[in-house]
């Protein structure tokens, strides 16, 4: 008696549905997604082996550009505490509205007695370079102030503090930063540097070689 023979079903396959879900994916995480907010202002940061990543969040950046002007950023969800705080110490009234701005705000850039005006800016009128910066001369240093408002809204939680410096920008205005840091008793930052490949021998080099040798030896062992 013969076999019966089974019918075979088309191997083609219907991609329709697929694709409709991945642009309907495409979609939601084009419209999700948060952009990078912009920087106070662009600089060219020294080089480094570092491979560190900068803190994204309960982070406090100094920035220093190459005409030695100071700028300040710092997360947004402590920016509303950190206002409160220096409105306190400065003894100035910011309203609802006020506290608003500030949170929209991508940076400080002015002196703190133009901050209500400066906060009202479009972020298209903001330029970095025609901004007067933060004080911070020895016989005004707001960003000492600023940093003790940091300091008093974060009590007893960890901070990341940070200084992106532009490699032209010239050390007395470091110095300064530095001493309005070690003035709120914070003696640990990060230094934000472009990555470079670690130099072919030298003693860095020479170290990461032995140990990918020394793990590679160890994997093949087990």
């Amino acid at each position: 008696m013969a076999r019966a023979k089974i019918k075979r079903g088309s191997t083609s396959i219907d991609m329709t549905p697929m694709c409709d879900v991945a642009f309907l994916l495409l979609t939601f995480f084009i419209l999700a997604a948060q952009f990078k907010p912009a920087e106070a202002i662009t600089v060219e940061t020294p080089g480094s082996v570092s491979n560190k990543v900068a803190a994204e969040k309960d982070f406090l950046t100094v920035t220093i550009s190459k005409d030695n002007k100071v700028y300040l950023n710092m997360d947004p969800s402590i920016k509303a505490d950190v206002l409160d705080e220096l409105g306190k110490e400065r003894n100035i009234n910011f309203s609802e509205q006020d506290k608003k701005n500030f949170v929209n705000a991508q940076f400080v850039g002015v002196p703190i007695n133009q901050l209500k005006q400066f906060d009202q800016l479009k972020p298209e009128q903001v330029k970095g370079a025609d901004l007067p910066g933060i004080p911070v001369d020895s016989t005004n240093n707001e960003l000492q102030a600023w940093i003790s408002a940091v300091v008093n809204a974060r009590m007893g939680e960890k901070m990341n503090y940070l200084i992106k410096g532009d490699s032209k920008a010239k050390y007395p205005t470091f110095k300064q930063v530095i001493d309005a840091f070690e003035k709120n008793d914070i003696y640990k930052y990060y230094l934000i540097t472009s990555s470079e490949n670690v130099p072919e021998g030298s003693e860095l080099y020479r170290k990461n070689m032995e140990d990918q040798m020394g793990g590679g030896k160890k994997s093949n062992t087990q």
